[in-house]
């Protein structure tokens, strides 16, 4: 027996009509297309109805007031705004402060190079700490190790001499030659090259005015004279990190600068100029000559 397709009734109200009657709809089954029928209904609806229904629902005019949507603009809330005056303010406050200290340490720098350099104290201090080293008119070196041995216990000796005085050395030899312990000359070699090592007593030494004998404790000295030696005058000190540069010039005793009254002479007459570099001991916290070098000439 074949299967009874179901059937649904469908019923329409149509208010339009002056009766207002109630037609039965045609009987449609499940495999027939409610869309179609719908549309077919609407297409034969009278063409005064579909105006009446266009000027019942008239398109809404869009307000001349109203601001179209723009999708495509970001806008910024004034708390986003603030954080980055904010952002601003901070970055330029840290920019002015890291300037301000820059500025500070570097006028620092110039302070302390300009203090050395304008204090006539330190011209003279420096003038004497080299002074027993340029008499003696010393080779250039790159290390106090290179130095003359010579010049070295000379430039020592004579050291001791002008920090102690005669009256600090008042022990001598049956030969009536002055006796100063090997301990101080190696102290003084501290104080002038940084280390004692300059001074080698691992065998005999002999100078000019000087000699030490292996196993002795002292050095025999005669009598000396610095007449004829040269007196440094420092045209000028550069300070660089751990490293003081002396611009030196050699003077002649006899020069007038170093006189005084009316025969004192404006300027210095160099014989000769060298420069002096003193680095600071690691161990000791004090300069020493590190180095001797020839005044570079500008070509």
């Amino acid at each position: 027996m074949e299967q009874e397709k179901s059937k649904v009734s469908e019923y329409h109200a149509d208010y339009r009509s002056a009766g207002k009657a109630v037609v039965k709809a045609s009987t449609i089954t499940s495999s027939t297309p409610i869309r179609s029928e719908l549309m077919q209904r609407h297409a034969e609806k009278p063409q005064e109805n579909s105006a009446q229904t266009r000027m019942r629902s008239p398109k809404p005019r869009q307000n001349a007031y109203t601001k179209p949507f723009d999708s495509g603009t970001i806008k910024i809330s004034q708390k986003t705004s603030r954080q980055i005056s904010i952002y601003r303010f901070l970055f330029a406050g840290a920019t002015m402060i890291l300037t301000i200290v820059a500025i500070i340490i570097l006028l620092s720098a110039i302070n302390r190079t300009n203090s050395v350099i304008s204090d006539s104290s330190t011209y003279a201090k420096y003038n004497d700490y080299i002074a027993p080293v340029v008499m003696h008119d010393p080779a250039p070196f790159t290390s106090p190790l290179e130095a003359d041995s010579d010049t070295a216990v000379s430039s020592c000796i004579w050291r001791n001499l002008l920090q102690n005085g005669l009256e600090g050395y008042n022990e001598f030899d049956e030969q009536g030659l002055m006796l100063m312990p090997v301990a101080d000359v190696q102290r003084a070699a501290v104080d002038l090259f940084g280390s004692a090592d300059v001074i080698n007593c691992s065998g005999d030494i002999f100078g000019a005015f000087y000699s030490h004998t292996v196993g002795e404790d002292n050095f025999h000295i005669s009598s000396i004279s610095n007449a004829g030696t040269f007196l440094p005058h420092i045209e000028e000190i550069l300070e660089k990190k751990d490293e003081l540069i002396l611009n030196v010039s050699y003077l002649s005793r006899e020069d007038k600068f170093l006189r005084s009254g009316e025969d004192k002479a404006a300027s210095p007459t160099p014989i000769k100029q060298m420069v002096y570099k003193l680095r600071l001991g690691a161990d000791t916290g004090k300069y020493y000559i590190s180095a001797i070098e020839p005044v570079q000439t500008q070509s």
